[in-house]
């Protein structure tokens, strides 16, 4: 029993990785919960199309009263048309046609059979404005996993930075001891040691500055993925260069090209369906008296037809119609031919960033390695006694400063590398490591 609650508590302690927090993200992420509502709206719009086929029934019931029954006479003939002896009369007819209180209750159906092409080119147009707006999800999810892998890489980068003053901590710890050892023996004097004090309180104030961007990336985290902190805590991931595929030198598989381009054909047939305002209409009708005593003998008890409807002049509704969606076409490829333009720039902006970024972390790491050298040299020639403590602090304080620039452009380059991306609509879960 001991056991298991043991390995249990291991596996709960265990912090969350990297893509582990991305599909959090992606399951908590509000705006690709709006863009599927967004497509459950167009599917709704695509059914109201297809019903448009199925009949319109209604049931209309009615009571009238008239000021007087409405009969037929037929007068009294001036001759006899047959002998008496066959038949005698009477010539005089009166028949009631209606009676004065009427009472009905009528169901009507009409359904639409033609609709001169407009349904199924307007269904068409709704197709490919749902297959723009999913699109657009895929900008949603880049934007997601960048912003995740940007606040890891944070925790990354203060993990480093931490590790950095550790070992900073280790070395003045070693030169406390030795310059409390100097004074004492009269080698070193008073100031010297508030020289090594300063650089140790420097430590703690940069430890107080790492704890507050810690706190800031756990609460950034939190927001995106919905995981308490306390939950986060426990990341400390490696801070390394991220190397990925950045053959690809288009911006055609952004996904803002890829909508504009399916909204541009959803246009297309959304002009084409104005031509349907031109062609006649077929639909099919039909009634059934439900209660027929009080029906009129001229009316019939049900009937059924097929009809067509065609309207000549509509005060040029269809022409305004084609011409309104003729312009929503000119600026749906003016939209798409500046967008392009935009990410292009946006592409050979972050292409430059990530050659910077990769040139300043290949300096940087020179610099930590001629720092380090430096600060071996210092140390042996401060115990000789050839140089003094401020020095040998000087040599200390170079060191701390290379490997935090270090990390820092280790960072960057990770920044800049999603950025890029990003910027070919290519940033996948994959790529991050």
């Amino acid at each position: 029993m001991t056991i298991a609650s043991a390995t249990i508590g291991q596996a709960q302690s265990v912090p969350p990785t990297r893509q582990v927090l991305i599909e959090q993200a992606l399951t908590k992420s509000y705006a690709l919960a709006n863009n599927q509502a967004e497509q459950r709206k167009v599917q709704l719009e695509k059914q109201a199309l297809t019903n448009q086929y199925l009949p319109e029934v209604t049931v209309n019931p009615t009571y009238t009263h008239l000021d007087r029954d409405i009969s037929i006479t037929v007068p009294r003939l001036p001759y006899q048309p047959l002998p008496k002896e066959i038949y005698s009369g009477p010539y005089e007819f009166s028949q009631q046609l209606q009676p004065q209180n009427i009472l009905k209750a009528t169901v009507q159906a009409n359904m639409l059979l033609f609709s001169g092409t407009k349904i199924p080119t307007l269904n068409k147009a709704l197709t490919f404005k749902q297959q723009a707006v999913g699109a657009m999800a895929d900008k949603e999810r880049m934007a997601i996993i960048r912003d995740v892998s940007l606040a890891y890489d944070q925790l990354a980068l203060v993990a480093r930075s931490e590790q950095v003053l550790d070992d900073a901590d280790k070395r003045l710890a070693e030169q406390v001891r030795f310059i409390n050892k100097a004074v004492k023996e009269g080698l070193a004097t008073p100031y010297d040691r508030s020289k090594v004090d300063l650089a140790v309180q420097d430590l703690q104030a940069r430890r107080v500055d790492l704890n507050g961007k810690r706190q800031l990336a756990l609460a950034r985290l939190t927001q995106l993925t919905g995981t308490p902190a306390d939950q986060l805590a426990g990341i400390r991931p490696e801070l390394t260069r991220l190397v990925a595929d950045t053959l690809l030198t288009s911006v055609e598989n952004r996904p803002e090209l890829k909508s504009l381009a399916l909204a541009q054909e959803a246009t297309r047939y959304r002009q084409k369906a104005t031509v349907a305002g031109y062609l006649p209409q077929v639909y099919a009708f039909g009634k059934n008296e439900l209660y027929r005593k009080d029906l009129s003998a001229i009316e019939p008890y049900w009937y059924v037809g097929v009809g067509v409807r065609w309207t000549l002049f509509d005060k040029f509704a269809s022409r305004t119609e084609r011409r309104t969606a003729q312009q929503d076409l000119i600026i749906a490829e003016n939209t798409m031919a500046q967008t392009r333009d935009l990410l292009t720039l946006n592409w050979q902006k972050s292409r430059s960033e990530l050659a910077t970024a990769n040139q300043l972390a290949n300096v940087a790491q020179q610099k930590v390695a001629l720092a380090r050298k430096a600060l071996d040299i210092a140390a042996k020639q401060y115990e000789q006694g050839l140089i003094r403590i401020t020095e040998r602090l000087e040599a200390e304080t170079d060191f701390q400063k290379a490997e935090l620039e270090n990390a820092q452009a280790i960072a960057s380059q990770r920044a800049a590398q999603l950025a890029q991306l990003e910027a070919t609509g290519t940033l996948t879960v994959a790529d991050i490591q």
